[in-house]
Formats: structure tokens, sequence, C-alpha cells
């Protein structure tokens, strides 16, 4: 679950994204789409991009990160991957991604479809070495990333709205929505 912590996870647009999503497969004639808001980020060809898929799947709409990390499997040519948490470990395969990409259930109430959030390289600075716990939110992993590497991808979350984290694989109406948007919109994005 995606929790905000100050500047560092910033919108990564006041104003929302036009561009829409296409149909996913099976939709047949209905061309209805989900925005998505904020702007994405830039994928140029050839470009390595990481994308975690983050979540418990067993917690509801804490999941929909894992479930768009699934639908994605095979059907992009980007590293795909399906975690619980950000973990230390990751930042080795961080360091050698161009472009790092988080789909992460959100809690934020407000949130009604999913919004890019970007994390300013700018952000990351500074001379502490990050706190080593457990698990890291995004802007701890980058920084850590930089400190252990001295380099950091250009990285973005997609923040899924998410309302319910009780036990169970049933995620609401709007986690569901959130991603079936997230998936197409990444298809498309990785057929540039």
């Amino acid at each position: 679950m995606n929790r905000r912590n100050g500047a560092e996870d910033e919108r990564a647009s006041s104003a929302p994204d036009t561009a829409e999503a296409a149909p996913s497969p099976g939709e047949g004639d209905d061309h209805q789409r989900e925005a998505i808001d904020g702007v994405a980020p830039s994928v140029a060809p050839g470009a390595r991009v990481l994308l975690y898929g983050i979540g418990n799947d067993l917690r509801g709409d804490d999941g929909a990160g894992v479930r768009v990390a699934h639908a994605l499997e095979g059907r992009v040519a980007w590293r795909v991957r399906a975690v619980h948490g950000l973990t230390p470990e990751l930042a080795d395969e961080l360091a050698d991604a161009d472009i790092a990409l988080f789909v992460d259930a959100d809690a934020d109430l407000t949130l009604e479809r999913p919004t890019w959030r970007r994390h300013p390289a700018g952000s990351l600075g500074g001379t502490a070495v990050p706190l080593m716990g457990h698990a890291l939110d995004v802007p701890g992993l980058l920084r850590l990333t930089v400190w252990l590497f001295d380099r950091s991808p250009a990285a973005a979350t997609l923040s899924l709205p998410a309302r319910s984290f009780d036990l169970g694989e049933t995620l609401t109406a709007p986690a569901e929505a959130g991603v079936a948007a997230a998936v197409q919109a990444l298809t498309r994005m990785a057929r540039g």
C-alpha cells in the first residue's frame, strides 16, 4: 500500500493527462476507456524498463499492483516483477534500469482513478544513509540505489485507487477498474 511521505512523492502534474488507455482485448466494439491522471513518463525505444507491481494479493485492494504485474508478464518487453514490498535487495537490479515504474494501491480516498506520480531525481540527494528496514518506500529505495551505486533510474509510481485492505482476494470496483486501466495504459506505453 502506498502511503504519501512528504514532497518526495509528488503528483506528476496537477493537470490530468488527457491521454486515455486503449481498450483491452475482449472488449469488442465497446471503446469505453479509463483515464489515467498525471503525466506518464516517456519510454524511449530500447530503454531498460523495470516495473514493480507491489502489494499483497491476500489483502483485498492491496493486491492491485501485483495483479497488474501478473497481467503484464509476457505482454511487454520490460522486466516485470510482482513483489510484496520494496526491500533493500531490489536496489541492485534497480541500478541497471533506465526507467523504473512502480504500480501500487493507494489508500487515499480522494484518488478516483490511477494517477502517475514522479519521483524527481533532485529529491533523492542527501548524505544520510537510508534507514535499513525490512521494507522501504519508493523514494527510500531510490536513495539507497544512489547511495550504493551512484545512480538511479528515472522513476514514477502509478497509484491505483484502493478502498479495502481486508483479508481476501476480491478487489473493490475502484481497484478493479484501476487495474484494467493500468494494464491497458502500460501495454500501450510498452508498444510505443
